[in-house]
């Protein structure tokens, strides 16, 4: 990685965006070891020291029990994948009421739960390859820049529209009601060839959402004469 990064006392590595840019720099959480899956039940009790970051990785030398350094021989190294925590305000508790809903059965909430799961999880992917985009675009504008890095660019800026599709299409599902929120993600595309709009109407069309697919099509008209979009107005 070819960008400032820096690991907390917190546990928390960062990695400084927009660094190359006077005044525009500022340290962005790529990962945070206290939420690593490992130490979801609570029973262990463990440290990282640092060692690289690389391929999306980060890589570091686990301390168990009360350990603060590395210990002789040293231990092997381990490895974590990015993944930018992000803060989800909790939603209404739905209020129990005597007969229709405590009659809810265990399969819709494990079904709720499940579609939950997934759009956060797209989420993540999301704000992670729009991170390394970001990254990326920078290093390609302030350098003279690799066939193999444009090609990088290229592929997270790609990556992060098809993430914006699958969660547009979360969206669809959820009704009407959600359609500023859809319509602000298909305003975050960044595609040039009008492939992906194209897919982000059908996607619409598909959850019998005629308005919003409308409206993604004016979008994609405006951006084909060079016009930025508004999102503005409501569905």
């Amino acid at each position: 990685m070819q960008d400032p990064c820096f690991y907390d006392t917190t546990g928390v590595l960062l990695v400084l965006q927009h660094w190359r840019t006077t005044g525009q720099a500022r340290w962005i959480p790529l990962l945070d070891t206290k939420l690593l899956s490992r130490l979801a039940s609570g029973r262990k009790t463990e440290n990282y020291w640092p060692v690289a970051v690389a391929q999306e990785k980060f890589y570091c030398i686990i301390l168990k029990g009360g350990d603060r350094h590395p210990y002789f021989p040293r231990p092997l190294l381990n490895e974590f994948g990015f993944h930018i925590p992000l803060h989800h305000a909790a939603g209404p508790k739905k209020q129990s009421r005597r007969n229709e809903d405590e009659e809810m059965t265990a399969a819709d909430d494990d079904e709720e739960e499940a579609e939950g799961t997934e759009t956060t999880r797209l989420e993540h992917s999301y704000a992670l390859t729009t991170l390394l985009q970001s990254l990326t675009s920078d290093l390609v504008a302030a350098t003279t820049s690799t066939a193999a890095q444009r090609a990088t660019l290229a592929s997270q800026t790609l990556q992060a529209d098809k993430l914006l599709l699958q969660l547009l299409a979360a969206e669809c599902v959820e009704g009407e009601e959600r359609g500023m929120k859809a319509l602000e993600i298909v305003t975050l595309m960044k595609d040039e060839s009008g492939k992906i709009m194209d897919a982000a109407a059908k996607v619409a069309s598909r959850f019998g959402r005629e308005v919003l697919r409308s409206r993604i099509e004016e979008m994609a008209e405006r951006r084909a004469v060079g016009l930025h979009d508004d999102g503005d107005d409501g569905l």
